[in-house]
């Protein structure tokens, strides 16, 4: 049975029946019209509010108020916002215990490319090749269908797997050319970061002077004018 009374008489019934029965359990919310009001049960219109729970006439717990979307997105904001600072931390530490110079990330980064541009190498000569060979099968099945002749099943089969060959070679070369660019970017901003981290780039070092050049000396005439008597 749901009972709601104010919250003065419901401290007054409390108290009354505090000698009677310890066991039994109130809760005081305030209504829309600012009152407070307590009952055995809370109406659902009120289920979000902060409310006491009252016990032998004295409150023993306190329910506090169902969060607003405004204050939940805030929270998910700031739970991201943590989670990405000790992200940034843990990559901050790794890349300072992994490299002991920016030398070693630049001798990682080359490392790394050396090897797709030399997978990018051979994906372009299979795919010449195939290409190359591609247009010579076709060109006998053309010269075959001028020529009133069938093209045989195995010459169709032929065209067929070096299309699909063709076809894959590209789907590698995209392949290995987007990841030469996510190593080259992610090293680059490696390399960047290392610099912030450990105070920046280091100077460079100014050029060495230019060297005056020697004045050169006035030329001499081919023939001395002979000395006057």
């Amino acid at each position: 049975m749901k009972v709601f009374v104010s919250a003065l008489l419901a401290l007054g019934l409390a108290a009354a029946a505090n000698a009677a029965d310890s066991t039994t359990k109130y809760q005081c919310w305030t209504d829309s019209k600012g009152q407070r009001m307590c009952g055995d049960r809370v109406p659902p219109e009120y289920a979000g509010q902060k409310r006491d729970v009252i016990k032998g006439g004295r409150v023993i717990d306190t329910v506090k108020a169902a969060r607003t979307p405004e204050e939940l997105a805030e929270e998910k904001r700031k739970k991201q916002e943590a989670e990405e600072q000790k992200r940034r931390a843990d990559y901050d530490r790794a890349l300072l215990e992994t490299y002991r110079s920016a030398k070693d990330i630049e001798s990682m980064r080359d490392e790394r490319l050396a090897l797709l541009d030399s997978r990018i190498v051979s994906i372009e000569k299979n795919t010449t090749n195939t290409d190359k060979s591609l247009a010579d099968l076709k060109a006998r099945a053309e010269r075959l269908t001028a020529e009133g002749k069938p093209v045989d099943d195995r010459l169709a089969k032929q065209i067929k797997q070096f299309e699909r060959d063709q076809k894959q070679n590209q789907k590698s070369m995209e392949r290995a050319r987007n990841e030469r660019a996510e190593i080259e970017t992610k090293f680059n901003a490696d390399l960047e970061r290392y610099y912030e981290l450990r105070g920046g780039r280091p100077a460079a070092k100014p050029a060495a002077p230019a060297v005056a050049a020697t004045p050169a000396a006035p030329a001499q005439p081919a023939n001395p004018p002979a000395a006057k008597n």
